[in-house]
């Protein structure tokens, strides 16, 4: 029995591209830290992250130079949010497998100026096409702050329910936070994948190396 607590990992694709008629979601690249780095520095973002932020562009280009060998490799998928008509980050959204391949925990921010024009929740349905269809997830699920309101929003205009309310969860920066959990299942899905279906895509698989 797999540990329910901790990433495992899954299938890895060497590109992933999907579109709607506003919005791209593609791989995370190491160029994209030098405009993610001034977005992710606003307190607005970080209060609701257990992340406090890169310190440096370095840092953050390491990190997104990883992520982007995560996603061909499986252990973890992070996506750049783009608008389709300007290209450039926007935001960023990620999904790890945790415990067992078919249960895939969301993850998200967007930068301030690009919020109530409804891009996080086009993105966040676009990426649930991908993690049932390509990840063939049983479950999407989510950890919201409690008192996040526009999150919680943004997940339930995309079909989620509230699991419940975990108290005193975790410490963020010294201070105990409650968090709401949320989740989406495969059978909800598929009572109308249309609903979430991309303009486009592409997604390719990697190879699977053989002895």
């Amino acid at each position: 029995m797999p540990n329910i607590f901790e990433a495992t990992t899954g299938q890895g694709f060497k590109q992933a591209i999907l579109e709607s008629q506003s919005l791209r979601l593609r791989i995370i690249q190491a160029a994209d830290a030098y405009t993610a780095f001034n977005l992710i520095k606003d307190p607005e973002i970080i209060r609701y992250l257990v992340w406090d932020g890169p310190k440096t562009i370095n840092e953050l280009r390491l990190a997104y130079q990883e992520e982007t060998s995560d996603f061909e490799t499986g252990r973890r998928y992070s996506f750049a949010i783009e608008r389709v008509d300007k290209p450039g980050l926007i935001g960023s959204l990620a999904f790890r497998l945790i415990g067992y391949k078919e249960q895939a925990l969301i993850g998200y921010w967007l930068g301030r100026k690009h919020w109530t024009k409804g891009y996080m929740t086009e993105a966040v349905r676009l990426s649930i096409h991908f993690a049932f269809k390509h990840l063939n997830a049983e479950r999407v699920f989510g950890g919201i702050f409690k008192g996040n309101e526009p999150s919680r929003r943004t997940l339930e205009k995309n079909g989620f329910q509230l699991d419940g309310t975990l108290r005193r969860d975790i410490l963020v920066r010294g201070t105990w936070i409650d968090v709401w959990f949320m989740s989406l299942l495969r059978q909800e899905w598929e009572e109308n994948p249309e609903r979430y279906t991309p303009q486009s895509e592409e997604v390719i698989h990697a190879q699977i190396q053989t002895a």
